[in-house]
């Protein structure tokens, strides 16, 4: 049961690749909490062990800086984008490095999640009675919940979306289609060539598929780096426009539909090794399904062709089971929160992780995010003026922390940030707080806080894999 100290004392529900920042930023300060996780081990999607586990062949589509958590470097030796199995060992040097573990029960499901009063009553499977909390952190993830399309007809074949996939024997000599061309489906389809029978990919419409290294620079970095320039939105996205045509070339040259929006009008696919399969032909690109009749598969364009397996790519839907999603997420799967982290009403609810940056990880600005809903709280705790100030943004603000172009109406796209300008906001609120973005929880007021000088990411020691997580894992 929660502390009967004087303390507030908050619940933080998940302990994925998001989930765990929230948890060393709590920690850190020293803010009293309680941290349930569904599964026996850290990760979410990223655990090997989870029914949601991603795919063993899976790389990570950022880069290493844009991917980090701060003060806690990606060893050297690691490839710019890590695989599923380096992913999963650097998760784990975080969590050992700051003994983040010991703070957390594993095995330990919400079921059932209640406003009470000012309070936030949560039912937990196997207890017979709620517990009381007074402020609640929801990091669950968005990326579990499969958005599954609907197509007249019957299709006799196998039929999985992307998070079923889970090792390469699924795909082994058949005749696979796989639906949806975000970075999922592009790495699925690109991997398949090597395994499959045949491969074919549908596509709503054509995308952007961009390289992954820019003059020998990963390419999120060089998109990094521009968002910096003084330079007006136009203009970078002229500049975007030159280089795709420069560096990738006009769709038809490519033998691909030309796309029916401009650049970042959707979320691009980080997907060269697809451009190279689908050049040689390895890949055949087909518009959207217009019907299924047994194995065969009709296309839009009239053409049709018989598959075993059709893989859907299509996303994911943001959902939290154990309470209201109305709190975290719109109808049409945008999110009402300030920065979609805070909610505008109430100063003890937070999501950890709700968003989808196009050209960086969650991972990280989740932990900017745990940075500044740490100082919240204690702020709360111990500077009212300073809270009622951020009170009072988070209530009515809405900052421009997008690349500043309409997205195409989809679904996929409501959670959608910049990775610079969101975390570079997130940071200038932070500073704002003064001594407190620094002060423990409840010791803000005792004094100032040693001033920091500035290379504390340089100073913290390396983190190395332990060699039996990487025998565990040799076998997933």
């Amino acid at each position: 049961m929660p502390s009967t100290s004087s303390s507030k004392r908050y619940c933080l529900i998940g302990a994925g690749a998001c989930g765990l920042a929230i948890v060393k930023n709590f920690k850190e300060r020293e803010i009293p909490f309680d941290c349930f996780e569904s599964e026996a081990d850290i990760g979410g999607i990223w655990n090997p062990d989870s029914p949601n586990r991603v795919y063993e062949a899976i790389c990570l589509n950022t880069s290493k800086r844009l991917t980090r958590y701060r003060g806690f470097p990606i060893p050297d030796e690691y490839p710019e984008f890590m695989s599923r199995r380096q992913a999963v060992d650097y998760l784990h040097a975080y969590a050992d490095h700051f003994g983040l573990r010991e703070t957390i029960t594993f095995n330990t499901t919400v079921k059932k999640v209640e406003r009470s009063g000012d309070q936030w009553r949560v039912s937990i499977c196997g207890e017979e009675k709620p517990r009381l909390y007074d402020g609640l952190v929801v990091s669950t993830g968005h990326h579990w919940k499969p958005k599954m399309p609907e197509y007249p007809g019957t299709f006799t074949g196998e039929t999985l979306h992307s998070i079923d996939v889970k090792n390469r024997d699924q795909l082994r000599n058949k005749r696979v289609l796989i639906v949806g061309a975000g970075n999922t489906g592009c790495d699925l389809a690109a991997d398949a060539v090597f395994l499959s029978e045949s491969v074919l990919h549908s596509m709503r419409r054509s995308y952007y598929f961009l390289p992954k290294f820019v003059f020998g620079r990963p390419l999120d970095r060089i998109l990094d780096l521009t968002q910096r320039w003084p330079a007006p939105r136009k203009f970078l996205r002229w500049l975007y426009s030159l280089g795709y045509y420069v560096l990738v070339g006009p769709h038809e040259k490519l033998r691909l539909p030309r796309p029916d929006h401009k650049i970042l009008e959707s979320h691009p696919s980080s997907a060269a090794a697809w451009l190279v399969q689908q050049a040689q032909g390895r890949i055949t690109v087909k518009p959207d399904i217009e019907k299924f009749d047994g194995k065969t598969v009709v296309f839009t364009d009239g053409s049709a062709a018989d598959v075993d397996l059709v893989v859907y790519a299509t996303g994911f839907h943001a959902t939290f089971p154990f309470m209201d999603n109305s709190y975290f997420v719109n109808p049409d799967g945008s999110s009402p929160m300030f920065l979609n982290a805070f909610h505008r009403e109430y100063d003890n609810l937070f999501a950890g992780g709700l968003v989808q940056p196009a050209d960086g990880s969650f991972w990280q600005l989740a932990d900017y995010q745990g940075q500044l809903i740490a100082t919240f709280v204690i702020a709360q705790a111990c500077d009212p003026e300073k809270a009622a100030w951020f009170r009072e943004k988070k209530a009515s603000v809405r900052p421009s922390v997008d690349h500043g172009v309409a997205y195409i109406d989809s679904e996929r796209h409501k959670l959608e940030v910049q990775h610079y300008r969101y975390r570079t906001y997130i940071k200038k609120l932070v500073a704002s707080f003064g001594i407190l973005a620094h002060a423990r929880y409840p010791e803000a007021t005792k004094g100032p806080i040693p001033e920091q000088d500035g290379n504390e990411a340089a100073a913290m020691p390396q983190p190395h894999p332990a060699k039996s997580r990487q025998r565990e894992l040799a076998g997933a």
